[in-house]
């Protein structure tokens, strides 16, 4: 049969403990556990010594154990070395109830305050970050993989108008209203391939207000590695892309406009009488530019009850089949109109052209130069007065 100090001996050598026993004089009775070999000692060396006169000199750990040998539980933590440690204290009782020693036992808190310390770290380096998260202007949102929105910070809240308790749970692009530039399977084939998508989005805030954003989305994996959430960045780009849009706009009404003065001054129609109107023709000629000669002429004519349009062509770079057609157009809706055409500017080479390409002629009246068109005109003009 083991003595009852072994069993207590096997009963504390696997505890990271130290149990202590003193009589009322000091004396120790017990010195057990894994913990005692942390302090110097063997397991049960100290057995006989006298505690008071081991711990001379440290009245305060002396003052607690005679604080038990009163009657009275107390406990005290200790650093030393490195090593953290709790000791409880309680009176040692016979059977009838007298105080016959003290029984302490001591506790290593070193990996437990260093877990404490390394949480605390880790919890106030999380609470940096999200303060951190809820100061930036972005709007950061996390979402699990069908889109349910799990975190939504501050820069969410101002940006869409939602706060977290009411976006945390709904489905992010039904939540937003989101308008994806491109189909969500493309986007998720991407997130899959390279862990990261970005593009520019439009979503409505919670009253009905359009918010542009560049939008960056982030794969998240668990630790297993497998995908776990998607972290979502969102910038707000609204007044910057509204700005450029009314910038294109503008710059479009002023090319339009800067079009428009341009072919009007490239077709001008120019009252030398109030019958006689002059046409320079200058520059290329185009199907939409020839539509514009065409209704010229008619508004001017029309305007002035003109009888007699010159059109010179001196100033046209090539005179081809497309010119020549614009012409022969140009003098039967003149006509229709009761004006004659005279077409001036005829050199050689361009009657040579207008012979080869088989143009007819014949009801227009041609001139070699723009004064002698004039002079025709006006010799007409006499003759019908």
């Amino acid at each position: 049969m083991p003595e009852l100090k072994d069993i207590i001996r096997a009963a504390f050598n696997d505890i990271e403990v130290a149990a202590w026993a003193i009589d009322t004089e000091g004396t120790v009775l017990m010195s057990e556990g894994a913990h005692v070999s942390r302090l110097g000692f063997q397991p049960g060396q100290i057995v006989g010594f006298n505690l008071f006169q081991m711990y001379a000199g440290k009245e305060d750990a002396i003052a607690l154990f005679r604080r038990a040998l009163a009657g009275e539980s107390c406990e005290f933590e200790a650093d030393q070395d490195g090593r953290y440690t709790r000791t409880r204290i309680r009176p040692l009782r016979d059977g009838d109830g007298a105080i016959v020693g003290a029984v302490a036992i001591t506790e290593d808190l070193t990996e437990e305050r260093q877990t404490q310390a390394q949480i605390a770290e880790q919890t106030a380096s999380l609470r940096e970050q999200a303060e951190l998260l809820d100061l930036t202007h972005d709007a950061i949102i996390v979402r699990d993989l069908d889109g349910v929105i799990t975190s939504w910070n501050r820069g969410a809240e101002r940006l869409y108008g939602h706060s977290a308790d009411q976006a945390r749970g709904k489905v992010a692009v039904d939540l937003l209203a989101s308008a994806l530039p491109v189909a969500p399977a493309a986007i998720e084939r991407e997130l899959r391939t390279k862990e990261f998508w970005e593009g520019e989005i439009r979503q409505a805030s919670a009253d009905g207000r359009e918010v542009i954003a560049a939008s960056r989305w982030i794969l998240r994996c668990g630790d297993d590695g497998r995908p776990a959430a998607v972290l979502q960045i969102d910038t707000d780009i609204t007044a910057r892309r509204r700005a450029q849009e009314a910038e294109a706009r503008r710059k479009e009404e002023l090319i339009r406009a800067q079009a428009a003065a341009i072919e009007e001054l490239s077709t001008p129609l120019i009252p030398i009488t109030d019958q006689i109107l002059v046409m320079p023709l200058i520059g290329a000629m185009d199907s939409m530019r020839a539509k514009h000669v065409i209704d010229n002429l008619l508004a001017g004519i029309s305007e002035v009850q003109g009888e007699f349009v010159i059109i010179d062509i001196t100033g046209l770079p090539v005179v081809d089949t497309a010119v020549a057609s614009v012409l022969l157009k140009a003098a039967k809706a003149v006509r229709l109109l009761g004006a004659e055409v005279v077409l001036t500017g005829m050199n050689s080479s361009v009657a040579q052209t207008l012979v080869n390409i088989d143009v007819d002629l014949t009801d227009i009246v041609t001139r070699g130069t723009l004064q002698s068109g004039i002079q025709y005109a006006l010799g007409r003009r006499k003759l019908s007065t």
